[in-house]
């Protein structure tokens, strides 16, 4: 994660987030001393009559760049077969010159640092190479499913978003564009619902069956509404990732042994993941607790924002007001302190464990805490993670929300980035409420 304009100490926060994901689990991979010239080279057609087109916005002008080109490796290691497309926008920090197109073709190895080589597949997908982009302007985001839908169709597309996630603060955090407040440009989450409905290739509307997000915290009822109208599906962690990020290699292989339905692919991406990062359990990933995934049901969030958490948020807002209930209110996100990075709690809670204890320590909102627990587990398709140790266990159901009884953890920007779910809540009253802020 990098930096978020939502003051000081958000700032410092994702700051040191992103310093230590890179330092703790990046992939090593020798950097060039000079970036490598660039040749255009012809890639395999994209197979005809596929199944399924994988996109992947592959932001990496950042402290991530190592990160993003292993992963670019585990695709070539598979590459496009059996049905299945995989194609990518790239953009490095200082590896390659601009931003470039990849497609993920069978024997290829597009960039060799070592060897100052660099065959990008620009000219074939996009027509020419587009340059340095601003991986934070969602008219890039509208631009890479264009060129990727027209120069790949198929019957279904699943759109990843590469980088460092700050849940509902932004994904695609781009170091070389930077904001009028000098603070680094990323997409905001209305950004990334605008940049995928202004998509129109060959003129019709983008329709998505899966969007992914390869970024820490992502995993948040926030997110998923936001998302609701751009896809069926949608993959994320509810807590950190390290710096590798998917396992795109293990990904891509079993997914040609499945039917390859919206669910297949998604929950494949989300159990591969999981499975990699098992072969730390008993030891645990440093700075890197409870490694998650989890698959989630656009189709039904809205229901749980508008049938489940907006009633208990308007059920809570004049309980705020009474003292004696304002500790019970407080200690019901008490068992979910794990999301979190290097110690540091997160303003995230556990949206089932916090409407649990709720449940059983306020009895008159009994009914609105059991109607979002039912909405959620709809919701959920699909959670797992990685403990830290053998005896410890993430007290999780898959989705979190932001929630903070401190009033230096009330960002302003909650309010104003045009959060739908804020806009069609009064969740945000309730927080500052809580918080006994005006």
């Amino acid at each position: 994660m990098r930096k978020i304009s939502a003051g000081l100490i958000a700032t410092l926060l994702l700051l040191v987030t992103a310093l230590a994901a890179v330092n703790a689990f990046a992939v090593a991979k020798p950097m060039a001393e000079q970036t490598p010239e660039v040749t255009v080279a012809g890639p395999d057609a994209p197979l005809e009559n596929a199944e399924w087109t994988i996109i992947i916005y592959l932001a990496a002008d950042n402290n991530l760049q190592a990160a993003g080109l292993g992963d670019l490796d585990e695709m070539e290691l598979v590459g496009s077969v059996d049905g299945v497309n995989v194609i990518v926008l790239m953009d490095t920090l200082d590896a390659t010159v601009g931003t470039h197109w990849y497609y993920i073709g069978t024997d290829q190895n597009h960039i060799d640092l070592a060897a100052g080589l660099h065959d990008c597949d620009c000219e074939e997908i996009a027509g020419t190479c587009p340059g340095e982009l601003n991986m934070g302007d969602p008219a890039n985001l509208d631009y890479c499913l264009e060129k990727a839908i027209e120069f790949a169709p198929a019957e279904n597309y699943m759109l990843v978003l590469w980088d460092h996630g700050g849940g509902w603060w932004g994904v695609c955090y781009d170091e070389g564009s930077l904001l009028p407040s000098g603070s680094t440009d990323r997409l905001i989450m209305d950004e990334v619902q605008k940049g995928i409905l202004a998509a129109t290739p060959n003129g019709v509307a983008v329709d998505l069956s899966i969007i992914g997000y390869d970024a820490c915290f992502m995993g948040m009822v926030e997110i998923a509404y936001e998302n609701r109208d751009l896809a069926e599906l949608m993959v994320a962690s509810i807590t950190t990732v390290p710096g590798d990020g998917y396992d795109y290699t293990a990904w891509l292989t079993e997914i040609q042994d499945t039917d390859k339905t919206p669910l297949d692919i998604a929950q494949k991406a989300a159990e591969t993941y999981v499975e990699f990062y098992s072969i730390c359990a008993g030891v645990g990933l440093g700075g890197f607790p409870y490694t998650s995934m989890g698959v989630y049901d656009l189709t039904k969030v809205g229901a749980l924002v508008t049938e489940g958490l907006g009633p208990l948020a308007e059920a809570l807002i004049p309980l705020t007001e009474q003292y004696d209930l304002r500790g019970v209110i407080q200690s019901s996100e008490s068992q979910t302190p794990q999301i979190q990075f290097h110690g540091e709690a997160f303003p995230f809670t556990d949206i089932g464990w916090y409407v649990t204890l709720l449940g059983e320590k306020m009895p008159e909102l009994l009914d609105e805490a059991v109607s979002v627990f039912d909405l959620l587990a709809d919701t959920v398709l699909y959670f797992d993670y990685v403990s830290p140790d053998a005896d410890m266990s993430l007290r999780s159901y898959g989705m979190s929300i932001y929630y903070t009884i401190s009033s230096d953890k009330l960002y302003e920007n909650y309010r104003t980035s045009s959060l739908d779910l804020v806009d069609d809540t009064q969740w945000d009253e309730f927080l500052w409420a809580l918080a006994m802020t005006a």
